[in-house]
């Protein structure tokens, strides 16, 4: 308990030299006023860098950073369970054709359930081999660092359909509406999950998910997270709770190069910074 007070403490305090999305107040919002709300399935069109993750029989979602680089969750990754993961991308079906890459290395954050089981819930897979970019598979925009949601912002998160959805969407690429809710507010419902690493969203259980690790997109193009908890239940509370991509840019900046300088061919231009809004047709 005194751990949690002294971590909400921080987060309160610290989020006042954040910059904010939207730049303005958000009104008050209500499900589908973005006419989103007729589409369940999605498209690569919609998010060309949502990729498939596959282990064993086990799958989750992730986004795709570099062409060698994918981020997701790290509780997507079951740790006694991972043999020989691959990931596929260009496919909005678990079982539709796609560039099929086998995964050669793992980087789980260092501090992964330091103050509760999804704390610093972020994971990097490389790649063997590049990715071919084309239409259906575009790398993702970064938020920036110190960027924070406010309560009342509309995101979209994507992931892959299952048992728990209607037969016509089990292994379907889909996605839903959600709306970031003040921390104060998701701390009734699961406060002991709460950290500086994550942020919450509320959502309808008519439009909820079936696995984690999938992007969640500002503005249907700026990564501002990834699925960590939730979003799957058709019981209350309906929260979901979701790593912050913000909080996280400079680790993923950092590792980002140390792969780059492992495992990609240098180049005279080189430049390691995340994605930009300019760089988001080019490849790495």
């Amino acid at each position: 308990m005194i751990v949690f007070h002294v971590t909400y403490s921080l987060i309160v305090l610290h989020v006042a030299s954040y910059s904010y999305l939207p730049k303005n107040e958000v009104p008050a919002y209500s499900y589908g006023s973005r006419n989103s709300m007729h589409k369940y399935h999605a498209t690569l069109i919609d998010i060309p860098f949502h990729v498939l993750i596959v282990y064993n029989n086990l799958y989750c979602s992730g986004a795709l950073l570099r062409s060698k680089i994918v981020v997701t969750a790290a509780s997507c990754l079951l740790s006694d369970k991972i043999r020989r993961p691959v990931v596929k991308v260009g496919a909005d079906s678990i079982t539709g054709t796609g560039q099929i890459i086998p995964v050669v290395e793992i980087k789980i954050h260092e501090y992964y359930k330091y103050l509760n089981r999804i704390d610093n819930d972020i994971a990097l897979l490389v790649l063997k081999e590049d990715v071919e970019f084309n239409d259906f598979v575009k790398k993702a925009i970064i938020v920036e660092p110190e960027v924070a949601l406010r309560p009342g912002t509309a995101i979209d998160i994507s992931g892959w359909g299952s048992t728990n959805l209607p037969q016509g969407y089990a292994n379907q690429l889909i996605w839903t509406e959600m709306i970031v809710i003040d921390k104060t507010e998701c701390a009734k419902y699961y406060k002991n999950l709460l950290s500086p690493s994550n942020f919450c969203a509320k959502y309808l259980p008519e439009r909820r998910l079936s696995d984690s690790g999938g992007p969640a997109v500002y503005n249907r193009e700026l990564l501002v997270g990834i699925l960590s908890f939730g979003g799957i239940s058709s019981e209350e509370p309906f929260v979901a709770i979701l790593t912050n991509m913000s909080y996280f840019h400079r680790w993923m900046l950092l590792n980002t190069k140390r792969f780059q300088e492992q495992y990609c061919v240098p180049r005279a231009d080189s430049s390691y910074s995340m994605q930009s809004n300019e760089e988001a047709s080019e490849s790495t």
